[in-house]
C-alpha cells in the first residue's frame, strides 16, 4: 500500500478598486470545499458562526472571483473564505468554518 500526503492552499485577498471593497480567492487545490462561500461582516471580530451577522456573500466558484462586494473600501471590513465541515457526533451533522480570514 502507497501512501499519498497531498497539501492544498486556499487564499484570500481583500483590496480597494473604484472605492469598493473588492475580494479575490484562490486555490491550488483541483477540487472546492463543500459549500465554499465568501463572507463579509461589519463587526469588530468575527462570529462564532461563519454563517451569522453576514453583510454580503457570494459562493466561491472562481467564476466570481474576484469580486466587487458593492460596499465601500475600508477599514474593519472582517473578509472569510468559509466552507462546510463534517463532524460525526452521533448522526450527520455538517457545519461551516472558517478557512481563510483577512480584516480590512
Amino acid at each position: 500500500m502507497t501512501n499519498i500526503n497531498r497539501q492544498y492552499e486556499w487564499t484570500l485577498e481583500a483590496y480597494e478598486q473604484q472605492g469598493n471593497l473588492w475580494i479575490r480567492w484562490t486555490t491550488n487545490a483541483p477540487f472546492r470545499p463543500k459549500q465554499g462561500q465568501i463572507h463579509v461582516y461589519n463587526n469588530e471580530v468575527f462570529p462564532d458562526n461563519p454563517q451569522d451577522q453576514t453583510k454580503k456573500w457570494t459562493w466561491d466558484n472562481l467564476n466570481n472571483t474576484p469580486w466587487d462586494t458593492g460596499l465601500a473600501w475600508g477599514s474593519g471590513w472582517h473578509c472569510a473564505y468559509i466552507a462546510e465541515k463534517y463532524e460525526d457526533q452521533g448522526g450527520s451533522n455538517w457545519s461551516y468554518r472558517y478557512l481563510e480570514q483577512v480584516v480590512t
